[in-house]
């Protein structure tokens, strides 16, 4: 990672460029830290795979200047803070929002991507395969992979979901078991391919539901924004015990509209997203390491640290101390 002096004053920024420090390890990593903020890059490559691993702090925003040596397909997941991606050639661009994910066909040898600035790390996770080993695993037949693979034979920039998806708790699991995996070896590679393949199908899965929930529902235009409005409320409020009668009030929908609307945009109900978004939440804290079990149980809207301990249970089949023990926080 180098300033670049030879970038344009639209772009000037950091340059990430891939062939400077490739080795011939499988695993690399490289940090950066200076005025501009602090960066930690962590590569793992397989044949036909690559994992990237980046987390960026920066005090304001810095376009970062990402060159590969190759076209590939990407699975681009944004766990914390927001990221605008620009892609030169094609001349399009993507934001993508913190907890979200889509799959990328990207022909561009660079694009640059431009993390939003302050306290907050900005962390994401990037797998790519290289377009013969993603091709392999591509549905023949369905409608929304047919496009998608046409735009890969075209060799045209293309997004799998029209609207970025959300990261459910079981891509978050896997996530964390590829970055952070300890085994070694060969041992090691079979275990985040298989990983990478599980995510894979999850969010295939994903974008085969949200496709046909888009083609089914009935639902307006102008209720759309409201329930996105209202989906919003809940990633923004996680602590607080949202009731349908205030929900409704502030949306300007009925519980009738919101909860049929909600459940048909979206996929599940209002409370069971909240659910997700709170168990994501506390997860993610346990893993810190930082804050009490009891204090993560009130950040995550429960009044009792009982029922927070039986919930994660359920969800995850350990207990939030058991979790803690067993988890180490991102390096």
């Amino acid at each position: 990672m180098k300033n670049s002096d030879d970038l344009s004053n639209k772009y000037c920024g950091i340059t990430i460029v891939e062939d400077e420090y490739v080795i011939k390890s499988p695993e690399n990593e490289i940090s950066f830290s200076g005025d501009i903020g602090e960066t930690l890059m962590k590569k793992i490559d397989f044949v036909g795979v690559r994992l990237l691993y980046g987390k960026l702090k920066f005090n304001k925003p810095v376009p970062v200047q990402v060159v590969n040596d190759s076209v590939y397909v990407e699975m681009y997941f944004s766990l914390t803070g927001r990221r605008d991606i620009y892609f030169t050639q094609s001349n399009q661009s993507s934001l993508v929002a913190a907890g979200y994910h889509n799959l990328y066909y990207i022909p561009d040898n660079e694009f640059f991507i431009v993390p939003s600035a302050g306290e907050e790390e900005n962390i994401s996770v990037q797998i790519q395969f290289t377009e013969e080993y993603f091709k392999r695993f591509m549905p023949e037949g369905h409608s929304l992979f047919s496009i998608f693979l046409n735009k890969i034979n075209a060799k045209e920039l293309s997004v799998l979901s029209e609207r970025h998806l959300q990261i459910t708790t079981e891509m978050y699991t896997l996530l964390n078991d590829i970055v952070h995996c300890e085994k070694e070896g060969i041992i090691k590679q079979l275990y985040i391919e298989t990983s990478v393949l599980k995510l894979l199908l999850l969010q295939f899965e994903q974008c085969e539901s949200a496709s046909i929930v888009r083609e089914n529902n009935s639902i307006k235009q102008y209720d759309i924004e409201k329930l996105t409005g209202v989906k919003r409320v809940l990633e923004e409020n996680i602590s607080y015990n949202h009731s349908l009668a205030e929900l409704s009030r502030k949306s300007g929908l009925n519980d009738f509209k919101l909860k049929k609307g909600f459940k048909e945009l979206f996929g599940i109900t209002v409370f069971g997203y909240l659910h997700e978004l709170r168990m994501a939440k506390a997860k993610e804290m346990l893993q810190e390491n930082i804050k009490t079990t009891a204090e993560i149980a009130e950040y995550c809207g429960y009044t009792y640290v009982q029922s927070f301990s039986t919930a994660f249970k359920q969800k995850f089949g350990l207990t939030p101390e058991k979790y803690r023990k067993q988890e180490r926080p991102p390096q």
